[in-house]
C-alpha cells in the first residue's frame, strides 16, 4: 500500500490523505478500482480521528482505494470553505485516476455527522460531485435554533445568524434528481436522526432516486465503525448491530458501481521470479529445477 499526504492548495490547514492499494502485482482483479473519500465528523470544530483513517483503512481492506479529507474547521471553515475543499479533493482524485489506478466514475464520499453534512453538500452543491454518497448519522442542516446554531455560526463566520442563513445550509431542500445515489446509516436513539438521515431518505423517495436506509434501534450519536478499532476506550462506542453498516455499505457500493471483476489469473509470481533468477529452467511443458 502507498500512503501520502497532500496539502489542499491555498488551504494549508486542510489536507488529503491517500491509501492506494498495490496494483503492480496481478491480483486476478481489474486494477482500476473504485475509491472512497472519507470526511470525518466533529461539528466543523475538528476532524475526528475516530471517523477518519480507521474508516478509510476498513474500505481499503475491502478492495477500495481510500482517502481522508481533513478539511478546514472552526474559524477556517467560515464561508463554507470545506465545500471548496471536498470539491477539490474529488476533482484531484479524478485528475490522477489513471496513475492511481482508480475508476474516475466510481468515487464515493463517506461522511459522518458534520462530515455527513459535507459529504451530502458535495453531492448536491459541489462543482466536482461524487458518484455515490455514504452518510453516517449525518447532519443535513444547520438550524438557527439556540443551542443548535453553532454549526451555522461556524460556517457563516459570525454570531448574528438568521433564518435566511440557515436556509443556505439546509441540504435536503437542495436534493434534486441529479443527486448521486445515497446510503444512510443511523440509530433511532440518536436525536439527530429525525433531522438528518430520515429527511434525506424521504427526499430521495419522493424523487424516485436510488437510496438505501438503515436505522438501527440502539445507540448514541458518533459510533463510527462501532468496533474496538474506533471505540477509543469507551464501551459505549461498541455496538455489533450498528457495526454491520460498513459491510452493508460495501455490498451497496458493489451493487451501485458493479461487482469487482475477476480474471482468474494466478495471484502468485513466485514461479516467474524463480525462472528469472535461474532456479528453474523450462523444458517443454514442464519446469525443471536447474
Amino acid at each position: 500500500m502507498q500512503s501520502f499526504h497532500i496539502p489542499v492548495p491555498k488551504h494549508p490547514e486542510a489536507s488529503l490523505e491517500g491509501f492506494l492499494l498495490d496494483c503492480e502485482i496481478t491480483l486476478g482483479q481489474e486494477t482500476n478500482r473504485p475509491a472512497v473519500l472519507v470526511c470525518p465528523g466533529g461539528g466543523y470544530v475538528y476532524c475526528s480521528p475516530r471517523e477518519g483513517e480507521p474508516v478509510a483503512l476498513s474500505y481499503a481492506a475491502r478492495g477500495f482505494h481510500a482517502f481522508v479529507l481533513r478539511y478546514s474547521v472552526a474559524k477556517d471553515a467560515a464561508g463554507f470553505t470545506p465545500l471548496e475543499e471536498v470539491s477539490w479533493a474529488i476533482g484531484h482524485i479524478r485528475e490522477n485516476a489513471q496513475q492511481w489506478h482508480i475508476d474516475p466514475n466510481k468515487i464515493a464520499v463517506c461522511g459522518f455527522s458534520a462530515g455527513g453534512h459535507l459529504a451530502l453538500a458535495s453531492g448536491v452543491l459541489a462543482e466536482n460531485k461524487p458518484n455515490a454518497m455514504i452518510l453516517g448519522y449525518p447532519a443535513t442542516s444547520a438550524p438557527n435554533i439556540p443551542g443548535a446554531d453553532f454549526l451555522l455560526k461556524i460556517l457563516e463566520g459570525r454570531e448574528d445568524v438568521t433564518d435566511a442563513d440557515a436556509e443556505k445550509y439546509d441540504l435536503v431542500s437542495k436534493i434534486t434528481k441529479d443527486a448521486p445515489p445515497v446510503f444512510l446509516a443511523a440509530t433511532a436513539e440518536d436525536l439527530l436522526t429525525t433531522y438528518g438521515a430520515l429527511p434525506v431518505a424521504n427526499a430521495y423517495s419522493r424523487l424516485g432516486k436510488p437510496y438505501e436506509l438503515h436505522i438501527f434501534q440502539y445507540g448514541p450519536h458518533g459510533y463510527s465503525l462501532a468496533n474496538e478499532v474506533t471505540a477509543d476506550g469507551s464501551e459505549k462506542m461498541l455496538e455489533p448491530a450498528f457495526a454491520q453498516w460498513q459491510e452493508l455499505s460495501v455490498q451497496w457500493l458493489h451493487k451501485t458501481f458493479g461487482p469487482p471483476v475477476f480474471t482468474d489469473k494466478s495471484t502468485s509470481r513466485m514461479m516467474q521470479i524463480l525462472k528469472d533468477l535461474g532456479y528453474i529452467k523450462t523444458s517443454g511443458p514442464k519446469a525443471d529445477f536447474a
